[in-house]
């Protein structure tokens, strides 16, 4: 049984392209699931935003429901989903982009394959048939796929590599449901919305959920480079791809290294280039997007670029957008955040549909939003930080593994030594000293998280803590070092953590919220395994962060200025708008009745940490961030429900 729908598409600009690509909305079920063509419908409604411009199914009572919402990108006409083999015993559905399919597709038409469609995702249903699960080693791009095999009665739910594209599942009565957000799940009706203490511990700790869960208890997540077999009644869940680091082989050189990368940036970018709608591109004057702008500027004739500012200087990027966008020429446009901009909260966390306290996502949101007015594609340099060791924190946290562990005889005779009024200004020195007295695990963990484990047992109840598992469940498990030396066992951990789990799920759901697709050539698996492979003195080098691509950015002609500029993160000053024009919203957020009657925390324990904040005596900017949000998502899908 299928059911499908066409809707408008937008006119077609930019190079033309053999394949249909695009983001969409993914939804389903499989197995004897109580459930309907209407269930199916709610599902799909509910991601519509990821994918506007049709719908389409494939439904088998009593095994299998693939739901679809599609965003047109590229073969506006003929591209609908699901797809399928020639027997139609293999259908498929996918949210994203096989950048690698002409040469697949050439391959399995040597074997006597037939192919319908010039989609990339019916060349996933075809190297199924040749390969079964394994097929997914062979895809080069950003995806979340939802496959079902007839003949074995088996669905299989994968995630890229890098995890930019997301898939969540929920096992229920008579099988399983699954949804390119969580949403979608509960948008069945199968699923109760309740809160997961284990996730949300997670969440406090980090500012994010990680896989397996999402902060709803029973829906899971798929990590990165996972996939799911779901055949007989029984779940299996099989790592397909994790990037290794390598230590041993014949080192490369700076000028090979540069070689490699430039060409291999090249052809990510230009893979990321086809589409029959308007294209862009984020722009911060920063090193990774100028160098993503810089090979579009060779590849397209004019460039469209788009940057968002904040009128503190501290945080604003948007004149060394502007000077980057001047080299190379774009058509160029900036977007001015103010606090002003808060009340759009509420949306941002139904779209976020998760707990998610990266304040960053306010002006990805409303970049995205902005862009969207334009473009319909944009490209974005996220991941080059978490390949090539971008963060100020790779840099101290090596240092400090060359030193050793302050003895906190020293750390103590430090504090009494420094004046009290200096400490008081400055309460960074006396958290940097106790930092640097621990163990490369807890001073690294230290630094990621927003609340430690001693920092969770001062604010939440103890039954709270007790039903997730204890407050160090994130700090001992999530935040735990690979056994890795140097910087590479930082960037693994941020990889494998802090990259899918925070960038990326920003980038997505605030981009999707507008129906913008978002492709960043730095997130090619490629590059990462290359960054792996580097010497680590070509990714960090002494005090200079990103070596290797900074030493890129000069070779193609960025100004040394603008490369060797300290980094600035994507953010807003929230903690100093708590204390000005927002401290009567978030008092009144803190100290609701209904914010208090959920339980999960001691009120006398956050006001104290709230009016520390207000009154300059400590710096709880995060953590007062990660309450607020919490609290908010559960207003929204808790509450709500």
């Amino acid at each position: 049984m299928c059911w499908r729908t066409t809707g408008g598409s937008a006119a077609a600009a930019g190079p033309s392209s053999r394949a249909a690509r695009g983001m969409c909305g993914l939804a389903g079920w499989a197995g004897a699931v109580a459930a309907d063509e209407h269930v199916l419908r709610r599902m799909c409604e509910a991601v519509r935003h990821r994918g506007p411009d049709d719908d389409g199914a494939h439904v088998v009572p009593g095994e299998v429901a693939l739901g679809f919402r599609r965003l047109s990108i590229i073969d506006l006409v003929t591209g609908s989903q699901p797809l399928f083999n020639e027997r139609r015993t293999v259908a498929v559905t996918c949210n994203g982009e096989i950048y690698n399919f002409p040469e697949l597709k050439d391959e399995l038409r040597s074997r006597g394959h037939e192919f319908r469609t010039r989609s990339d995702v019916e060349t996933i249903a075809h190297l199924y048939e040749e390969r079964g699960p394994a097929c997914l080693e062979e895809l080069q791009g950003m995806f979340a796929i939802a496959l079902w095999d007839a003949e074995r009665k088996r669905l299989m739910l994968a995630r890229d590599r890098l995890g930019v594209k997301p898939i969540y599942w929920a096992r229920v009565d008579g099988g399983l449901l699954y949804g390119s957000e969580p949403g979608a799940i509960l948008a069945s009706g199968l699923v109760e919305p309740r809160v997961d203490p284990e996730a949300i511990v997670e969440y406090l700790t980090l500012q994010y959920v990680p896989p397996p869960r999402s902060g709803f208890a029973g829906i899971q997540k798929l990590a990165p480079g996972e996939r799911l077999l779901y055949e007989d009644g029984e779940v299996t869940i099989e790592r397909y791809w994790s990037l290794r680091h390598r230590t041993n082989g014949r080192p490369m050189d700076e000028a090979e290294s540069l070689d490699e990368l430039d060409e291999l940036l090249r052809q990510a970018t230009r893979s990321r280039l086809i589409s029959d709608v308007p294209l862009g591109a984020f722009l911060s004057g920063g090193i990774d997007s100028s160098l993503v702008v810089g090979y579009m500027a060779e590849a397209l004739p004019r460039v469209a670029t788009f940057s968002i500012d904040v009128s503190d200087p501290r945080f604003g990027e948007g004149q060394y957008a502007r000077r980057v966008a001047q080299l190379y020429g774009t058509d160029h446009e900036e977007f001015l955040v103010e606090p002003d901009m808060l009340p759009l909260l509420e949306e941002i966390v139904r779209h976020l549909g998760e707990p998610f306290a990266d304040s960053s996502a306010i002006p990805t949101y409303l970049l995205s939003r902005m862009t969207r007015s334009r473009v319909t594609v944009a490209l974005s340099g996220d991941g080059g930080d978490e390949a090539f060791a971008g963060y100020v924190r790779h840099q101290l946290a090596t240092v400090a593994d060359r030193l050793g562990p302050v003895p906190r005889a020293a750390a103590r005779t430090a504090r009494a030594v420094l004046p009290k009024a200096v400490m008081a200004r400055l309460p960074r020195i006396d958290r940097g000293l106790d930092v640097l007295s621990r163990s490369a695990h807890d001073r690294y963990a230290a630094v990621m998280a927003h609340f430690e484990p001693d920092q969770l047992q001062q604010v939440a109840v103890p039954d709270f803590l007790a039903a997730a598992g204890g407050a160090r469940r994130a700090w001992d498990g999530v935040l735990a070092l690979p056994p890795l030396k140097g910087v590479n066992r930082y960037l693994a951990l941020d990889t494998n953590t802090y990259l899918p789990g925070d960038v990326l799920a920003k980038v997505d759901r605030m981009s999707m919220a507008h129906s913008l697709e978002v492709r960043s050539p730095f997130l090619d698996y490629r590059v990462y395994e290359l960054a792996a492979r580097l010497p680590q003195g070509l990714k960090l080098r002494g005090r200079t962060t990103k070596y290797l691509l900074r030493q890129l950015a000069r070779r193609r002609g960025v100004p040394d200025d603008l490369v060797d500029r300290k980094k600035r993160g994507f953010g807003v000053p929230i903690g100093e708008w708590f204390r000005g024009e927002l401290r009567s919203w978030v008092e009144g957020v803190i100290r609701d009745p209904r914010t208090r009657g959920r339980g999960l925390f001691d009120p006398a324990a956050v006001d104290r940490l709230l009016d520390q904040h207000l009154g300059g005596s400590a710096d709880h900017t995060y953590r007062i961030w990660n309450l607020v949000m919490l609290e908010l998502w559960q207003r929204a899908w808790i509450d709500r429900a």
